[in-house]
């Protein structure tokens, strides 16, 4: 008798390996000692998108795990500048920048957020959160619509006037009228899909800049 095939799980977990296996920006993040690829996608928008980090910015990044973007926004920075990042999963200490194991969202969260930003606006605020994925798509929409809608509600809350907020979102169900929530908070809003996206990825960016205050 032939061998069963294997299941549709296995096959997609197997082909994802591959994927990811031979990604070129898988690769150059390799090379070049980074946390993940998704560096890449930070310094594209950072670089050919006129989003200019200051030397003494003060910079949130939210759902920081695993940690490349908070190390290439410290890199960046002058002495004066802070990057606080924030996470439920632990991390590796990053040269220069303050982490924090917890729940931006939650009491305890911001008050950790709080006490790391002394009484200090912040300029930027950056996430490249995402849901963990279920399979099923309006699941995960919604899911991402919510994550937006806090780091929103953050950035509103803590950003000083002609601030920048960058996030990572999913075109769907309740992007609309999120993408109106955005706007009536700042004066421009641009959609970005960076180059290290992988095109089948639904993912793309919201950069949001000149807070209204």
């Amino acid at each position: 008798m032939a061998k069963q095939s294997k299941s549709k799980k296995d096959r997609k977990t197997s082909a994802w390996f591959q994927r990811h296996a031979n990604d070129p920006h898988v690769k150059q993040a390799q090379r070049e000692g980074k946390r993940s690829r998704a560096v890449f996608k930070l310094t594209e928008i950072l670089d050919e998108h006129g989003l200019i980090i200051k030397k003494n910015s003060v910079v949130v990044d939210l759902g920081c795990a695993p940690g490349s973007w908070s190390e290439e926004v410290g890199q960046r920075l002058g002495p004066d500048g802070v990057v606080i990042g924030i996470d439920l999963l632990p991390l590796n200490p990053i040269e220069g920048v303050i982490l924090i194991e917890g729940d931006f969202d939650s009491p305890e969260g911001q008050r950790a957020l709080d006490e790391a930003l002394n009484g200090r606006s912040i300029d930027l605020v950056i996430s490249d959160m995402a849901p963990e994925m279920s399979g099923n798509k309006l699941v995960d929409q919604m899911r991402m619509i919510g994550l937006n809608e806090m780091t929103l509600h953050f950035a509103k809350a803590h950003l000083k006037p002609g601030g920048a907020l960058l996030m990572k979102t999913f075109m769907g169900e309740g992007y609309d009228g999120f993408r109106r929530d955005l706007g009536s908070a700042f004066k421009s809003i641009k959609n970005i899909k960076p180059a290290a996206s992988r095109k089948s990825s639904p993912e793309f960016f919201l950069l949001a800049r000149d807070f209204k205050g």
